[in-house]
């Protein structure tokens, strides 16, 4: 009977232990449940020590511009979904974190939001290599190395590529004029053109040096531009009289009829040579057969341009001289007989 009347007592302690184990549980879960920031949130609220409007990324954290966003802070920034412009309701995220909003027709909207920019002409956010604010797409000269992009790949050799989005990949400019050397045709900028400069053997890449200064360290030319009309800058229209351009004709465009001067002299020598050699042949030649080998010959030489038209023709009559004086010869001989 003792043991059954402890057993009870033990019992009924227990219960009420656990009576006490479970008020105090409902307690603690009412307490939790108070909102002490006083922002509506309770369970639900991320921040409840600061009273906050934000819905999306967070509930009830301090959202200032009211577009359901969080402003960031210590234990939430932009990657966690913090609102990355706090004071515009109309824009809040920004995946590739160059500052240009995700949300569209915006002022600030980014055009490239997949790929950080930083172009502000046209389009926003856009790759900008060269930081002049206007995209790369729409950039003449993408590196910003001062020759645009058509000029460098113009420039371009077989060997030698110039890559219009590399800085350090520049095309030699002598004169600056964003013309490179390579397709310039005054490398140097003094109104000559180059291949007259290399021509005449003046330097195309000295600015101080022309054909018209180049001998004896003073001006030897000018362009005669009609009237009274004189001038010692390049002229392709006008009429050129200088040192320079005498030497050029001299050196140049009459070395050729210079060169040939032998050669007209010895086929001009050669011919006379033949033409005097069968004009004495045909002079002591009295034997028909022989003169009209000598015509036949004749005739081929005229054909084949060994002797002149005109000496052919001599040659012809001299064979027919010969020809009459040998058949007088024989009527002489037999009217004797």
């Amino acid at each position: 009977m003792q043991s059954f009347l402890l057993a009870l007592v033990m019992l009924f302690a227990l219960s009420i232990s656990e009576t006490q184990a479970k008020g105090s549980e409902l307690e603690e879960i009412g307490f939790s449940f108070v909102d002490s920031d006083d922002d509506g949130y309770d369970e639900t609220d991320a921040c409840p020590d600061v009273a906050g409007n934000s819905t999306n990324d967070r509930i009830g954290c301090l959202d200032s511009d009211g577009d359901g966003y969080s402003d960031a802070d210590d234990s939430w920034n932009y990657t966690d979904g913090a609102d990355v412009f706090p004071q515009r309701s109309d824009a809040w995220s920004d995946q590739d974190g160059d500052m240009f909003a995700d949300q569209v027709n915006l002022d600030i909207t980014d055009d490239c939001p997949l790929k950080f920019g930083t172009s502000r002409e046209v389009l926003f956010g856009c790759s900008d290599m060269d930081m002049d604010w206007i995209p790369d797409v729409l950039d003449t000269d993408i590196d910003g190395d001062g020759i645009s992009n058509e000029m460098e790949v113009a420039a371009s050799l077989v060997l030698t590529y110039y890559d219009p989005m590399d800085p350090n990949s520049v095309p030699e400019d002598s004169d600056f004029d964003t013309l490179p050397d390579a397709i310039d045709d005054d490398d140097d900028n003094d109104g000559w053109p180059d291949i007259i400069e290399q021509d005449r053997g003046s330097d195309p890449l000295d600015v101080d040096k022309t054909p018209f200064n180049q001998y004896f360290g003073i001006n030897t030319g000018f362009f005669y531009q009609g009237g009274f009309q004189i001038s010692s800058a390049y002229d392709a229209e006008a009429i050129e009289i200088s040192v320079s351009g005498v030497i050029e004709i001299v050196t140049e465009e009459l070395v050729i009829p210079f060169l040939l001067i032998p050669l007209y002299l010895y086929f001009f020598i050669s011919k006379k040579r033949r033409f005097e050699s069968l004009r004495d042949e045909i002079r002591c030649t009295e034997d028909g057969d022989k003169l009209y080998s000598l015509e036949q010959q004749v005739n081929s030489l005229v054909e084949n341009r060994k002797i002149n038209t005109l000496h052919g023709l001599i040659l012809r009559n001299t064979i027919e001289e010969q020809e009459n004086s040998t058949r007088r010869q024989k009527m002489g001989l037999s009217l004797e007989e």
